[in-house]
């Protein structure tokens, strides 16, 4: 952040108009509004400030949203019905002392923007000035002591209870003209896109009575893993409870973790297409139940409202934690800690409402010792260190 300043000072012929523009809330959003919604990377970020653009979208339809994305969100983003135009940026291009950073933000300058939305609760400071290059006189973003003059409406976090990070922004929703339950955490997936998946899904596990049990391996948002072999009993131990088929899903990015993974299961179903991040949110959007770390994937599944296991390490704050919905529970372990399998059941009991009491029951709860859940390292996990000494 030292360099903020310093960028701003050499770059103020861009920042000009957004500088001198103003704005009145409520009353910023419009029928006749140009947004700018700018992606910073971080999939959950995103998936917390999509309730505030569907409430847009549906309340003022002619409105026009843009987005500044990377490449790699593109597949998810693009089909969401929201987006007039996405803009990609590469890594590359942020960087303040190329000449593409200086393009980029005349590209930006030039779309006569109203609004700018710097979709993070973290600095993003390159980012925050592509917002005040966009001209738009509000421009709302994450707090932090250099987020003036770039971000003129902050989203802070309460000092003692900051809460979930997925429903900070229905704090912020009366200041923008909505009501807070105006705002669904849903993401906007496109229709014919689900029917088609749960025909699939349908097809490869035609048994109505059979669940499917999405599994997420991947790390999660403090930088923690869980060791394969863990999660692997675990899974064995949901396949002797219940008739199912289980699914690793998860970031594409980390396809070598989910293969790596995959390797070690018995129950997965050939033939479910899982290339892009579109189709991994389709077939998560299709689980009867998803068990995963504090991953991307984890927020996605209590968006979707799908029956959800959260198994989070001890450093997992709050901010993570969704409160106040049935289809969610948490179990918090730390490293070398076992959770038990009973207690395990009766959360998958718990968040499926019932349904694993009925036809899909295949054995009686048995007596089993318990699951060592380690936590791994950030970064590429070397499952046979990952959550030891």
């Amino acid at each position: 952040m030292a360099d903020h300043k310093i960028i701003s000072s050499l770059m103020r012929p861009f920042f000009r108009k957004g500088t001198e523009a103003s704005f009145m809330v409520p009353g910023v959003l419009r029928e006749d509004s140009r947004i700018l919604c700018i992606d910073p990377g971080d999939l959950s970020d995103v998936l917390f400030h999509i309730p505030l653009l569907t409430a847009i979208r549906r309340r003022y339809p002619g409105s026009k949203m843009d987005f500044l994305l990377p490449e790699k969100h593109a597949p998810l983003i693009v089909p969401s019905g929201l987006a007039r135009q996405c803009i990609i940026y590469k890594d590359r291009q942020l960087n303040p002392w190329r000449p593409d950073f200086s393009s980029l933000l005349r590209k930006l300058g030039a779309g006569n923007y109203d609004v700018a939305l710097v979709m993070s609760y973290q600095p993003q400071p390159r980012l925050e000035l592509a917002a005040l290059a966009s001209g738009a006189g509000f421009r709302y973003g994450p707090s932090h002591k250099d987020a003036w003059p770039a971000i003129n409406f902050e989203m802070r976090a309460g000092a003692e209870t900051p809460g979930y990070r997925g429903d900070r922004l229905r704090r912020a929703a009366p200041f923008l003209g909505f009501a807070p339950e105006e705002l669904n955490a849903r993401w906007p997936l496109p229709m014919d896109k689900v029917r088609q998946m749960a025909q699939q899904v349908h097809f490869h596990k035609p048994n109505p009575d059979q669940m499917l049990i999405g599994v997420d391996p991947g790390v999660g948002k403090t930088g923690h893993a869980f060791a394969l072999e863990n999660l692997q009993f675990l899974v064995r131990q949901l396949a002797s409870q219940f008739v199912c088929k289980v699914l690793p899903l998860g970031d594409p990015h980390d396809r070598e973790r989910l293969e790596k993974f995959e390797t070690r299961l018995s129950e997965v179903p050939v033939g479910l297409e899982r290339e892009t991040l579109l189709e991994m949110i389709l077939l998560l959007s299709q689980c009867d139940l998803f068990v995963s770390g504090n991953t991307d994937f984890f927020h996605f599944a209590v968006a979707l409202g799908v029956p959800t296991i959260g198994l989070f390490s001890q450093r997992d704050g709050s901010e993570w934690l969704p409160g106040d919905r049935s289809r969610v529970k948490v179990l918090k372990v730390t490293k070398g800690e076992k959770v038990d399998i009973e207690t395990l059941m009766e959360a998958v009991e718990a968040v499926t409402e019932g349904r694993t009491s009925t036809a899909s029951t295949a054995l009686a709860v048995e007596t089993t010792p318990a699951v060592t859940v380690d936590d791994g390292p950030a970064g590429p996990v070397d499952d046979s260190v990952a959550g030891r000494e």
